[in-house]
């Protein structure tokens, strides 16, 4: 019979010695043998990093839609109102908002990360979330009205 062989941390095994196993808590930072994980903290500020340049590269591409929108649209207005200008304009506003709610949320999380004392985000969420949800249903209504004559 073949007996299981623990193995110990030495040298050929430094790279790995802030790994954590299945059973180390992630959310202390503490492996299972209650020692600091070294790693966690910079894991924790990475994904911090990582979900503000997702936040970034939404609001960009927001921001580079509404500048195509102005450029290359038909500048028709429907009942005085320049609509192509007016949707143009709300997605360069909710992109530079975007930008600034995800810097905001980064630092923040950065502060509460190096605090341990992180929640996760409530109002941002929601507030973007009503922003895109609206500028979807007047982009549906400017879709349904800027039909090609």
């Amino acid at each position: 019979m073949a007996t299981a062989r623990r193995l110990t941390p030495g040298p050929e095994r430094s790279i790995y010695a802030g790994a954590m196993t299945d059973s180390d808590d992630r959310r202390t930072g503490l492996s299972s043998a209650g020692v600091p994980d070294p790693d966690s903290r910079a894991r924790t500020h990475l994904a911090n990093e990582r979900t503000f340049l997702a936040w970034f590269r939404t609001g960009i591409a927001m921001i580079a839609l509404g500048i195509a929108a102005a450029q290359f649209l038909s500048h028709d207005a429907f009942g005085g109102v320049p609509v192509v200008r007016v949707l143009a304009s709300l997605l360069v506003v909710g992109g530079t908002g975007l930008v600034g709610v995800g810097a905001w949320r980064y630092l923040t999380g950065r502060e509460r990360i190096d605090a341990a004392v992180y929640r996760p985000a409530h109002w941002s969420v929601l507030v973007t979330t009503a922003v895109a949800v609206v500028t979807g249903l007047i982009a549906i209504v400017f879709v349904w009205v800027l039909q090609p004559k």
